[in-house]
C-alpha cells in the first residue's frame, strides 16, 4: 500500500486507534475510550436512522407508483410508525402507552413470533429430508438422535425409571461441552478476525 494513497491509510489510521483505544480500555477504563463508544453509539443510531427514512422512501415510492403489491408497502409502514408512536408514548408520561405497547406485545408480536416457528418447522423437516436424500447414513443418525430427544422429552419420560436422570446428564456435561466448544471457536474467531481488522489485512470500510 503506497504512503500516498491516503484514502486507505487514513481509515486504516483511525480504525486502528479506535479499536487500541477499545481494547485498552478492558485493561485501564479512560474517559477516551467512553468518548468513542459513545460517538460509535451515536452513528449506530444515525445509520438505524437513516436506514428507517429509506425504508419509508422505498415503500412511499411503491404506493405512489401504485405497484400491484403495494398493499403490502401500506401495512409496513403503518407497523413502523405505530411501532414508533407506541415507542415514545411512555416518555411523554402518558400511562396508556405502556399498556398499549404491552397488549400489542401480547396479542399481536407474539402470535407471529409463534407462527414464524412453526414455519421453521416445515422448512426443518424439508431439510432434513433433503440431508437423508443426499448423505443417508450421517443424516440417519443426526435425525434418529433428534427424534429419540424430542419423543424423550415428553412428559412421559417420568414412567421409565432412570431416563430423565440420563437426559440431564447428556445436557450437563456432553452437550454443554459441545457448546462451550462451539462458544470457544467462535470466540477464537472473532479475535483473529478483529486482529486483521485492526493490523488492516482486512479493510471492510473501504469495500465498495
Amino acid at each position: 500500500m503506497p504512503l500516498s494513497d491516503s484514502k486507505r491509510w487514513l481509515p486504516l489510521l483511525i480504525a486502528l486507534a479506535a479499536g487500541g483505544i477499545t481494547l485498552a480500555s478492558y485493561v485501564q477504563p479512560n474517559p477516551i475510550s467512553d468518548g468513542v463508544l459513545q460517538v460509535a453509539a451515536l452513528v449506530t443510531a444515525g445509520g438505524l436512522l437513516l436506514g428507517i427514512l429509506n425504508v419509508l422512501n422505498v415503500h412511499r415510492r411503491r404506493i405512489a407508483a401504485r405497484a400491484p403489491d403495494r398493499q403490502y408497502s401500506l401495512v409496513l409502514i403503518a407497523a413502523l410508525l405505530g411501532s414508533f408512536v407506541l415507542g415514545i408514548l411512555p416518555s411523554l408520561g402518558l400511562p396508556i402507552g405502556a399498556l398499549l405497547a404491552g397488549e400489542v406485545l401480547r396479542y399481536v408480536y407474539q402470535p407471529l413470533a409463534g407462527s414464524i416457528l412453526a414455519l421453521l418447522t416445515f422448512f426443518a423437516l424439508r431439510a432434513a429430508w433433503r440431508a437423508l436424500q443426499l448423505r443417508p447414513g450421517e443424516a440417519s443418525i443426526i435425525l434418529g438422535v433428534a427424534v429419540f430427544f424430542l419423543l424423550a422429552s415428553g412428559p412421559w419420560a417420568a414412567l421409565l425409571p432412570g431416563l430423565r436422570e440420563t437426559l440431564d446428564w447428556i445436557e450437563a456435561y456432553p452437550v454443554l461441552g459441545v457448546a462451550r466448544g462451539l462458544l470457544l471457536g467462535v470466540g477464537i474467531g472473532a479475535l483473529v478476525a478483529s486482529t486483521r481488522l485492526l493490523l488492516g489485512f482486512d479493510q471492510p470500510y473501504l469495500d465498495h
